[in-house]
């Protein structure tokens, strides 16, 4: 999908060992959710943090009437974060799909304690949120690059750019659809 898998599980392993090792600090509550179950809501303020241990979440945009996913994230990770560290407000909705999900629930203030006395907790929980913005810029990129290319009618560069999207995520690969679907419009196809 995105070509670094491997440092990912490397990366959610370190998480997981280094949340474990708190775990009498945070005092995690263990939830299972069914499918369907809306885990949070954008808007909302983050007092909660998630370690998704089993199971599988789709993150939901709202933008006025419409609702997008972003992405369906797989055990394990962090869900909250991004909220919890820029405006202490969930930035979409978080769903359980495909089946039932296992979460341990700690409170965001019990975490902000444990990375006062855990320098690698720390780096880890910033190399998730990097991680995630670097592979929203890269899609942005990529989103640029194929509105450019419908708007110069360039339909080799908005193939290779589709081919690219189309292999990062379902929903990412939707959005290179619909530019394709345009271009085609404009194109008389």
């Amino acid at each position: 999908m995105w070509g670094d898998e491997p440092q990912l599980e490397a990366f959610r392993e370190r998480l997981k060992v280094l949340l474990e090792a708190h775990e009498q600090d945070l005092n995690p509550q263990v939830i299972t959710a069914e499918e369907g179950t809306v885990l949070c809501r954008q808007g909302e303020p983050v007092d909660t943090l998630m370690l998704l241990r089993k199971g599988r979440v789709a993150v939901d945009l709202h933008q006025g009437p419409l609702v997008h996913t972003l992405a369906e994230i797989d055990a394990v990770e962090l869900l909250g974060e991004v909220g919890f560290f820029a405006n202490g407000q969930h930035y979409a909705d978080m769903r359980v799909v495909n089946g039932p999900a296992e979460l341990a629930t700690m409170r965001g203030e019990e975490l902000l304690k444990a990375m006062l006395y855990d320098t690698d907790l720390v780096v880890e929980l910033l190399s998730l949120v990097s991680e995630r913005c670097r592979r929203g810029n890269r899609v942005i990129g990529l989103l640029l690059n194929g509105i450019e290319a419908v708007h110069k009618s360039q339909s080799d560069r908005l193939q290779h750019t589709s081919d690219q999207l189309g292999g990062i995520h379902f929903c990412v690969g939707k959005a290179s659809d619909q530019l394709q679907e345009l271009h085609n419009k404009l194109q008389g196809n």
